[in-house]
């Protein structure tokens, strides 16, 4: 099982990377082999529309040769997806937004006889901000992924106020623990296996994710973003 974190925020140690952090490694502990990517590592330029031209070219994995086709890629191979941003005017950051609208490409598969790329993938998603609009940039998020063919699972959605202190925000951070378990038990549903979709509320369990986020946020402290992101996940040398 691969769980891809797609991180819409340019702080790589902010509450939206602390939540999405402790959501992969609670999948990590289900069985599932998780990468992170951030959208602010590379540049992935704006839909132009194509879909809207007589004879659609809209097609996976897009015409752009950018790092939003390589993100498309990574999506393309994951069985489930977790989507963090911060809370940009009530909605998600420019750049996720910019993914998101790009990720056409995937569900306009239809159109040339094939289902949906996103079709049965499981998502979900989290937002922090100090302000109003979590829950909207969260259900904006959930609504456009289930409308591409993806499948939310139970108490598929996190959030916090708290900004750069989530990850001491034990409801939302027991929710982003969810969001991993819970992503990664649907996809076991959907191969035939066993699964109980219920919400875990487990404090011994959120105690020792916090620890380990904790550690890995001092880890990157300690060295570049770069190469910490490289040893987390891949390196942008290779697109």
């Amino acid at each position: 099982m691969k769980v891809l974190g797609i991180l819409g925020s340019p702080h790589k140690d902010g509450g939206s990377a602390q939540l999405l952090l402790s959501a992969l490694k609670a999948a990590e502990k289900e069985g599932a082999k998780t990468e992170i990517v951030s959208v602010y590592d590379g540049e992935i330029k704006p839909c132009i529309g194509c879909i809207n031209n007589e004879e659609p070219v809209c097609k996976f994995p897009c015409i752009f040769d950018d790092f939003g086709k390589f993100i498309l890629e990574k999506i393309n191979q994951a069985e489930g997806l977790i989507f963090s941003t911060p809370v940009y005017w009530f909605a998600p950051s420019g750049l996720l937004k910019n993914l998101i609208d790009r990720m056409t490409c995937l569900e306009n598969m239809v159109s040339y006889g094939e289902p949906s790329y996103m079709e049965g993938k499981v998502v979900g998603a989290i937002a922090v901000g100090a302000d109003a609009g979590t829950i909207s940039t969260c259900g904006y998020l959930i609504t456009t992924l289930t409308s591409m063919g993806a499948i939310i699972p139970p108490w598929g959605i996190a959030y916090s106020h708290n900004g750069k202190k989530a990850i001491w925000d034990d409801k939302a951070l027991m929710d982003a623990i969810n969001i991993g378990l819970l992503i990664t038990k649907m996809i076991k549903v959907l191969k035939g296996e066993k699964a109980l979709l219920t919400y875990k509320d487990d404090k011994i369990l959120l105690e020792d994710i916090r620890k380990e986020v904790l550690k890995e946020i001092s880890n990157l402290k300690e060295t570049s973003y770069k190469e910490y992101y490289e040893r987390r996940s891949f390196s942008r040398s290779s697109f």
